[in-house]
């Protein structure tokens, strides 16, 4: 018969069809009887033992091997044993190279996909992604980023904290918790911390008082769009004072016209809704104030250079009305209370946002809708290992290091894994 196995030390036989599988009948390909492991003396033919084992599938169908050996026993000490099949792997009743297949892919499929092209149980699949997730850790370092992004993520049942390299646009970590107490001893054992020169997140103190002390050249500058969208949030309460007046038909239409409509900057309004805007502005004036001064501070960021910006903040202030919007008042004393982190936006080398780590928060959001019941790990190790993504754009660099010039890794390109989300890779 055709050897369609190609592994050594076992010959095919027979083929047959069962239970939506392939299964290869195999016999392994005997030689002299062995020594006794134990006593050293020669061995007797003992009879066969017939094991069945898992292997890549054929024609789209899962495999199995129902192998035949022959069992030798000690005339002298009694022991007895089955040869061993190098081609298994060591932990389950599979070939290495099925195992090996599923490494390559676990990481971008689901678990019930997998089970269902190999025949495997979902827990066996869960069991060598695992594994493989472990060796990952020991041996995937990524270089430390220069421009860090701190962000947190609700997955899996806990608030986790997600760090990537804004330089390069990659993903760095993903740490189990958002506290403190998790925080500070990542920090305190981060390599190369000195590398660090600056640092974007939100306005989460927790994240500045954990890295501030172990980061000795790091600066923070606070996201953009988490001031901006307080602006927006501070509309948004206008808005919905002004659709508690109204009916309930009437507000269903107010926030479906009206929200969008005064979320959006002028540049971005079609003629279409410039004209409603106008219209608004004649039947709700309260409600266009708010907008106005929503797009007076949003162009503060419009400023070039940090001292207009803080005399754009300024005039916008002074000109709050005093007993009315209220939520922009708190706006102003939230951009007091972290002036010179906010302000630094103009300091930094390139304007530094958080966007990247926000489209890595929203990809594991994906990946965790897609495979229901997906533990913290798993999807930890999706975003962080997944291996295409690690090799192109800018995951991999030649560095000049001490004595020469070595591969370094930087996470895996978030670009890149936005493309294999949207191809429907990511799940």
């Amino acid at each position: 018969m055709f050897d369609l196995l190609n592994l050594p030390g076992v010959r095919p036989v027979d083929l047959r069809a069962a239970n939506k599988a392939i299964v290869v009948i195999a016999e392994a390909v005997e030689g002299d009887p062995p020594q006794c492991p134990e006593c050293t003396k020669p061995m007797y033919r003992h009879g066969r033992r017939t094991n069945t084992f898992a292997d890549t599938p054929m024609q789209m169908q899962p495999v199995r091997l129902e192998i035949s050996r022959p069992r030798y026993r000690c005339d002298v000490c009694g022991k007895t044993i089955t040869p061993e099949l190098t081609f298994l792997d060591e932990h389950r009743r599979a070939t290495r190279r099925l195992v090996d297949a599923i490494c390559e892919r676990c990481l971008g499929m689901t678990f019930h996909s997998l089970a269902e092209q190999t025949g495997l149980a979902v827990n066996t699949i869960k069991s060598i992604a695992h594994d493989l997730i472990g060796d990952l850790e020991r041996t995937v370092h990524y270089e430390t980023p220069v421009i860090m992004g701190i962000d947190e993520v609700n997955l899996a049942g806990g608030m986790r904290c997600v760090i990537t390299n804004l330089a390069t646009n990659n993903a760095f970590q993903m740490l189990e918790f958002r506290t403190q107490e998790h925080l500070k001893p990542f920090f305190k054992n981060l390599p190369d911390k000195e590398k660090v020169e600056w640092v974007c997140t939100d306005m989460w103190r927790p994240f500045k008082r954990s890295f501030s002390q172990y980061l000795p050249n790091a600066r923070l500058v606070i996201d953009k769009f988490h001031v901006v969208a307080m602006a927006s949030e501070a509309l948004e309460t206008e808005r919905k004072k002004y659709q508690a007046t109204l009916d309930k038909d009437e507000r269903v239409k107010v926030k479906k016209s009206i929200r969008w409509l005064t979320l959006k900057r002028p540049k971005n309004l079609s003629p279409a809704e410039a004209e409603a805007l106008e219209v608004i502005r004649q039947l709700i004036p309260n409600l266009a104030v708010a907008y106005d001064f929503k797009e007076a501070f949003y162009r503060i960021y419009d400023e070039p250079i940090k001292e207009a910006a803080m005399r754009a903040f300024e005039a916008w202030e002074n000109t709050l009305p005093d007993d009315e919007l209220d939520n922009f008042h708190s706006l102003a004393k939230t951009v007091h209370n972290h002036y010179e982190d906010i302000f630094a936006y103009w300091d930094s080398p390139c304007r530094i946002t958080n966007a990247y780590t926000e489209g890595l928060n929203g990809l594991t959001k994906v990946a965790n809708r897609m495979g229901r019941g997906y533990s913290y790990e798993i999807i930890r190790a999706k975003m962080l290992y997944a291996k295409y993504a690690r090799k192109v754009g800018s995951g991999v660099r030649i560095a000049e290091k001490t004595g020469g010039s070595q591969t370094v890794e930087y996470g895996p390109h978030i670009p890149t894994l936005v493309e294999i989300a949207e191809s429907g890779g990511l799940d």
